[in-house]
């Protein structure tokens, strides 16, 4: 059966209509009921009449969808959505979502439709907006609900469709290359996989109508009695095959195995088994040449239930090997094809992630503007806003190990804590019905490593027991230390973490993948198969090593072994502020960002330091260069508009090649850096941070006056 790309891309994206059509319902009739209640208590408003004149008719479009095409159901939707959308400019000027709403309908159009579909809708819509911008300028548009007079100005008109018009065209451009690119290479696999059934199916026909080899062997492996379809397979009469040694037909490495193999299947077959399991072995012809062939015996036994002989058929399966290959080669292109799909779905994840964790930032930090709480409380929001924004760095660490970038530091830890955070985060995120416990046989489990980590792999690992346990069971996350140094080759001790459920288990065959990369047997879209291989890639990557124990219905454990360390080193870092408190010094500080200046200023003057701020790297040179006996030290982002960190550095030590310098950036490749910060006037900090991690990497630079 040939797959059609286009039927099975037709067929998927009506299944997200359907699941659209259910979300937009249940949205739209939220939204209605909200604007009634609003027309009840405060009358009548444009928006809401408009609103509903559009709701109506998308109703009618998504109910009507099945006996609709496709394309006149999206181009409807797209059309009433964009409507609305200018209806709100109308109205509500730049104090609307229109501009998101057209974002969306251009690139449903550019994903649906084709790139020049899309930047033609596109174009369409930046005029129809400019129109709208241009009439109210003129005063042709006067009743607008906007208060606030910025919003009126065309300069802000004008940067708000330039920036619509930029990003909807990258949208539009990377939309319709990833369409593109997928579309070729599910069209390249459906060929394949064409040709390879086609394959598989002359092969088929071949094995049904070929003349296998039937024989009958003595016990002591002598033939006595062969087809005459060996003539035509190995080059010899029946008769001739009869009288030659047996292991003369089979290369050196097969008549080795072939040897094994049927001592052991002997010995098996004495105990009671009369089959055996088909195996392959390479054979050698009358003129030698070589060919793969499978055998499948059976064991004859007499009427006392002696074994007497075999018996079985022998057939050429060269071709099924070479069809084997060539399989493997699809499925190598299969898994670049499912790397895409997974980059997708970790990028909706992340983002997902991430507007939880602003979601909390931005309320408290909103209660703090307002002077909403009493003095008493501010500590606690403070810390309610700290914690969401250590997660949400934590996320953008994750899709940074996914792209195997990004810096990691590796500090001395204790394992039990990082189990205690897991144990925490499992607590308010899994299924009540499963129980988390912790048995601690080792009194203390220090370990050289990264947290984050660490931390990750111990929660993929505890996630994919959730997952085994659909109806509740327990995680038992067990330590304890060794002191055998075969376990961890070159370790005086390591550290030995369980992860233990009582779920489903796996069979040898899942467990021998599980630490496969895209390898997953979750349902499709629930899992991309990259947990496990991350977990083994980052314990290998601390010296240690990973094992998976299971078995179908019997739970699995999971178990983590990295080496020790005898204790703790340095100092903690939260006593780096107390150390700095009084140090002083004037620093300067280059930022492009208002906002990541400003945080540094306030950090760096709570440190008793002395700030003089920068935006652009060329003028922070320039003082620096007039007023390099003033300056203490300079603390530089890598990333900045005129020039990047590396320039500047280097115009910097033109000046002075002694100068302490702290780079910070948001993110940085590791080979980026490493070369700079063989330097010990050199330090690197990665945002976002605490004080406590700014004091910690200025007290480690100061110290090297």
């Amino acid at each position: 059966m040939t797959i059609d790309p286009q039927s099975e891309t037709r067929a998927a994206m009506a299944g997200l209509l359907d699941k659209f059509t259910v979300l937009a319902l249940t949205l739209g009739v939220v939204s209605a009921g909200l604007g009634l209640m609003r027309i009840t208590s405060q009358g009548w408003h444009a928006n809401v009449i408009t609103d509903l004149l559009f709701f109506i008719p998308m109703v009618a479009v998504l109910l009507l969808r099945k006996r609709l095409p496709m394309e006149v159901v999206i181009g409807v939707l797209v059309a009433l959505a964009s409507a609305s959308a200018l209806a709100s400019f109308l109205t509500l000027g730049l104090g609307t979502m229109g501009f998101v709403i057209l974002t969306g309908c251009c690139a449903v159009v550019g994903f649906v439709f084709g790139m020049r579909p899309g930047f033609l809708f596109l174009t369409g819509c930046v005029a129809m907006v400019s129109a709208i911008g241009v009439a109210i300028w003129n005063g042709v548009l006067t009743d607008l609900q906007v208060t606030d007079p910025y919003l009126l100005e065309p300069q802000t008109w004008i940067g708000q469709i330039a920036g619509f018009a930029a990003y909807t065209a990258v949208i539009i451009v990377v939309g319709g290359t990833l369409n593109t690119r997928l579309s070729n290479s599910l069209m390249a696999v459906t060929q394949q996989a064409d040709e390879l059934r086609e394959s598989e199916r002359r092969y088929r026909l071949l094995a049904d109508n070929m003349a296998n080899v039937l024989f009958l062997q003595n016990v002591d492996f002598s033939v006595a009695y062969v087809s005459p379809s060996v003539e035509r397979m190995f080059g010899y009469t029946p008769e001739e095959f009869c009288r030659i040694d047996v292991r003369t037909i089979f290369t050196e490495e097969s008549a080795i195995r072939a040897r094994d193999s049927y001592a052991e299947a002997l010995s098996t077959a004495g105990e009671g088994t009369t089959d055996v399991p088909p195996m392959e072995f390479e054979y050698v012809r009358k003129d030698g040449s070589t060919f793969w062939g499978e055998v499948s015996p059976t064991f004859i036994r007499a009427a006392d239930g002696e074994i007497i002989g075999g018996q079985g058929l022998l057939r050429d399966v060269t071709d099924r090997r070479t069809i084997e290959e060539q399989r493997e080669a699809l499925e190598r292109e299969l898994r670049q094809s499912e790397k895409l799909n997974a980059i997708g779905q970790l990028a909706g994840g992340i983002a997902h992630d991430f507007n939880n964790q602003l979601a909390p930032i931005m309320a408290h930090a909103d209660l703090l503007a307002r002077g909403l709480v009493d003095e008493g409380s501010v500590t606690d929001h403070a810390r309610k806003i700290i914690r969401p924004a250590r997660n949400a760095a934590d996320l953008t660490a994750k899709l940074l190990a996914f792209a195997r970038k990004g810096s990691y530091e590796h500090r001395t830890l204790d394992l039990h804590e990082v189990i205690n955070e897991v144990a925490e985060i499992l607590a308010h995120g899994i299924d009540r019905r499963i129980a988390v416990k912790r048995l601690y046989e080792a009194s203390s489990v220090l370990v050289e490593g990264d947290r984050t980590q660490l931390q990750n792999v111990l929660l993929n690992l505890a996630l994919n027991a959730r997952d085994a346990m659909p109806d509740g069971g327990e995680i038992v996350f067990k330590t304890r230390v060794h002191h055998d140094i075969e376990a961890l080759p070159g370790s005086a001790a390591w550290v030995e973490v369980e992860v233990e459920d009582t779920g489903e288990g796996m069979d040898a065959s899942v467990r021998e993948r599980a630490f496969e990369p895209f390898f997953t047997t979750k349902a499709l879209g629930k899992g991309t198969g990259m947990g496990l291989a991350a977990a083994y890639g980052t314990v290998v990557s601390h010296g240690g090593t990973i094992e998976i124990a299971s078995r179908p219905g019997g739970g699995t454990t999971v178990t983590v072994r990295l080496p020790a360390t005898a204790a703790a080193s340095g100092v903690r870092a939260e006593s780096f502020a107390e150390n700095l408190a009084s140090s002083g010094g004037r620093v300067l500080v280059v930022d492009d960002e208002d906002c990541v200046r400003s945080a540094l200023t306030d950090l760096l003057e709570t440190l008793g330091f002395s700030v003089i701020p920068f935006d652009r790297a060329t003028a922070a040179t320039a003082y620096y260069s007039e007023h390099v006996s003033e300056i203490d030290l300079v603390v530089l982002d890598l990333v900045l508009p005129d020039m990047n960190g590396r320039e500047a550095l280097a115009v910097l030590q033109s000046t002075d090649p002694s100068v302490r310098v702290l780079l910070v950036s948001g993110y940085t490749a590791d080979e980026e850096i490493r070369g700079i910060l063989e330097s010990e006037t050199i330090e690197f900090l990665e945002k976002p941070f605490l004080l406590a991690d700014l004091a910690e990497s200025l007290t480690r630079l100061t110290g090297s006056r």
